[in-house]
């Protein structure tokens, strides 16, 4: 008994002396390496799919655990790249930026109303007529009697000896008016919304012509005649309905047109009234006041020339044609056809000069008249006399392109005819 004892206590010796013989080597763990999901369109920086940590065992040490002790090797971060690539950090720091010191500047319509808080009760159609006239011009012509033409240094610019007269531009004129607004204040027309537009298809198509002016500013009779009419269009209606002009004044002239028709002239939205009807008046004379009255956005003087028909809406001329130019300056009329001679409408035209460039408009529709002599179909007053080249474009082409002189203290025509 105690032999074989003996013996088994012996093996057991040599087991444990074959497992504890001294080892040199090394052992690795490996781990998937995991990354948090983030949405599409960021792509994370590349890192290595696999973390390898590794451990040494060198001889006579002991162990306490039969788990090694890891050591995990570092990863060197990558430099991102210029394009949408970025590490996990920078992502973090890209979500929240930090507020710039410059604030961004964001454009607000001015001229665009907020709604109120409490709606706005609208009026039936018959109370509520269609608006005729656009608020002041951002950049009203300069007052043409006082107009420099210089160059940005403020040198005066060279002026052009005008070519003979041309007797094919030449019709015969009728300016029998002068203006309704005096020296000072606004007296030339708003380019804006003239006779036959309709302001780029935002307003109705204009009977008259603007002039833009605070209100109180004096009116005054563009030619002598007899106050044919003074008062509200409430009763008696001018326009397409009651109270269109508000306070009007109608006056009758002594001159006829080249038709022999009565020619009369309109000054409507008016604030106060200084004539009474019957009663004569000279030219310059002082009707009444600029006001707002009746259907209007600000005030302003609204104002017609009415050929035959008084209280008709549809018996209205240009009145370019019968206000007489600044000295100096002349005005440009034609008509606008395609290659085969039919009339066009809203067709916009450049004109163009080395000092100035203006827009002109041909008239929009046939509720609005052209001179039953002339036949135009756009005008284009206050223009200084000079050399200009008048253009029409459409999507980059050029559709019509004509070198013209402006002749001082008359009209010029000119046929626009497209390609």
């Amino acid at each position: 008994m105690r032999s074989m004892f003996h013996k088994l206590f012996l093996a057991c010796c040599l087991v444990t002396l074959a497992a504890c013989r001294p080892v040199d080597g090394t052992f690795s763990i490996s781990l998937q390496a995991t990354q948090p999901e983030f949405g599409s369109g960021i792509v994370l920086a590349s890192a290595p799919s696999v973390i390898e940590q590794v451990a040494t065992v060198r001889p006579g040490m002991q162990f306490p655990t039969v788990t090694p002790q890891v050591s995990p090797t570092a990863v060197p971060s990558e430099t991102p790249s210029p394009s949408a690539t970025m590490t996990r950090t920078q992502r973090r720091e890209t979500a929240a930026p930090a507020a710039s010191s410059t604030p961004t500047t964001v454009e607000i319509t001015t001229n665009t109303p907020r709604p109120s808080a409490t709606p706005t009760q609208t009026l039936p159609p018959t109370a509520t007529p269609t608006v005729t006239n656009t608020a002041a011009p951002v950049t009203p012509i300069t007052n043409a009697l006082q107009a420099a033409l210089t160059d940005p240094n403020g040198t005066l610019l060279p002026t052009w000896t005008p070519p003979p007269a041309d007797p094919t531009t030449q019709i015969q004129d009728h300016f029998y008016m002068g203006r309704p607004i005096a020296d000072g204040a606004t007296n030339w027309v708003d380019r804006t919304y003239p006779y036959g537009s309709t302001a780029g298809n935002r307003l109705p198509l204009h009977h008259g012509v603007e002039f833009v002016n605070p209100g109180g500013t004096p009116i005054l009779a563009a030619e002598a005649g007899t106050v044919f009419y003074a008062g509200e269009d409430t009763s008696v209606v001018f326009g397409p309905q009651p109270n269109y002009y508000g306070r009007l004044v109608v006056v009758q002239h002594t001159f006829t047109a080249p038709d022999g028709q009565p020619v009369f002239s309109l000054y409507g939205h008016m604030d106060g009234i200084e004539v009474t009807q019957g009663q004569p008046v000279s030219r310059g004379e002082q009707l009444g006041s600029v006001g707002a009255s009746g259907v209007a956005l600000g005030a302003h003087l609204h104002f017609e020339v009415r050929v035959g028909d008084p209280y008709s809406f549809y018996a209205t001329r240009n009145p370019e044609l019968w206000i007489r130019p600044y000295p100096t300056y002349g005005l440009l009329a034609g008509r606008t056809l395609d290659a085969n001679g039919n009339r066009l409408y809203d067709v916009t035209i450049k004109v163009q000069s080395a000092r100035i460039t203006r827009y002109a408009f041909s008239y929009a529709g046939d509720a609005v008249n052209p001179d039953t002599v002339f036949g135009e179909h756009f005008t284009l007053g206050d223009l200084p006399a000079d050399y200009y080249e008048v253009s029409v474009g459409e999507n980059g082409r050029v559709r019509f392109r004509e070198i013209i002189y402006i002749y001082p203290n008359r009209t010029t025509w000119l046929d626009v005819q497209l390609n």
